[in-house]
Parts: structure tokens; sequence; C-alpha cells
């Protein structure tokens, strides 16, 4: 999770967000709403999958990186870094102002989302940071691990528990919903 955009803070542009002012443009674009490295338009990292514009705080993100792409696990993986050690990783919107406050200019009330960007730098609001980052097991690996639990000297009991989270998924669950079941099950499995 990352906040894009920090609300009530003037960032270096001047200019400053204000709760809600992101709403519109998620609720009636948020299928063309783009996930770019530095604001590249040529270098998607993934796609949003979540953007929560009523977010008291800022513009909350869900991404999930394409870690088939070379950049996007180079990103991902600094992003990584940068957390373990402390720093922030800096995030930044692709936005156009549609409307300001008549008493105060640098308030903007109303923005269109274009896209917003993970950056090898620093972003114009110092507070719209990563706040969390995520890195699920690969499918194949955790089954391959609750397969080997079948064979283990498991408990009935402890048998039955890795049968009922089996069973919640299934073939119309997306592959997302599908790996955290999955990562549950190994999480599980490791826990005895």
């Amino acid at each position: 999770m990352a906040y894009a955009n920090y609300y009530n803070n003037e960032d270096s542009d001047g200019d400053i967000s204000v709760p809600g002012s992101f709403k519109r443009s998620v609720n009636n674009n948020l299928h063309k709403i783009r996930v770019f490295k530095d604001h590249k338009r040529d270098v998607v990292l993934g796609v949003p999958m979540d953007i929560n514009a009523d977010d008291e705080t800022g513009l909350l993100t869900t991404t999930k990186f394409n870690m088939k792409k070379e950049v996007s696990r180079d990103m991902f993986t600094d992003i990584q870094l940068m957390m373990e050690h402390g720093q922030e990783a800096d995030l930044s919107v692709g936005v156009i102002p549609v409307q300001r406050d008549d008493n105060d200019r640098r308030k903007v009330t109303e923005w269109k989302l274009k896209e917003y960007s993970f950056l090898s730098s620093w972003g114009a609001n110092s507070m719209a940071t990563v706040q969390q980052i995520k890195q699920g097991k690969p499918v194949d690996e955790i089954i391959s691990i609750i397969t080997k639990a079948y064979d283990m000297d498991y408990s009935d009991s402890r048998l039955k528990e890795i049968e009922e989270l089996l069973k919640t998924l299934s073939p119309a669950q997306s592959h997302a919903d599908s790996s955290d079941v999955l990562t549950e099950l190994y999480n599980q499995i490791l826990k005895q």
C-alpha cells in the first residue's frame, strides 16, 4: 500500500490536495489509470488493484507489480531495500487540476488522475510514500509445499484445517485471491 498523494500538505509545486479531490476521477476512470516508473509513459510497472480516494489521509493505492518485467522487479526490490533500511520510497501523481478553491488557489478541490508513479528519486509531495510492501510466495511453490504436507506426520485436525482452506479456492476466484489463500496455507503449514 502506498499514498500516491497526501492530503492537506503543500507540495513543492505549491499545490495542496484536499480530501475527496480524487474521488470523481477514480470513480469514473479507474480502468484508465496507469502505474508508471518516474512518470515515463513507456515504463508501466503494473496495475492499480485498488485506489481509495475516500481515505482521510491521502490517495491510498494498492498496486500489483508485473514481476515478469525486469524493470518492475527492480523497482519492487529497490522499494523493499529502502524500506528495510528506514528510507522512504516516494510516489507522485500525474494529474490535471480541474477545480481550485476560490479563496485559496493553492488548494485543489478536484484533480483528474491520469497515473501515479513510483519514483527513483523524490516526489513533490514529501508525504506521498509507500506504507507497506507485500510479496507473496509463487503459487507453484506453495502448492508443492501443501502437497508435501499430506505426506508429513500432521494430525488429522491439522490436515482438516488445510483441506478447509483449500476448499475456499475455486476456479472462479481471481489469481490474486487464490494467491492470498495459498499464502495463508503456506504460513499455517510452517507454523507447525
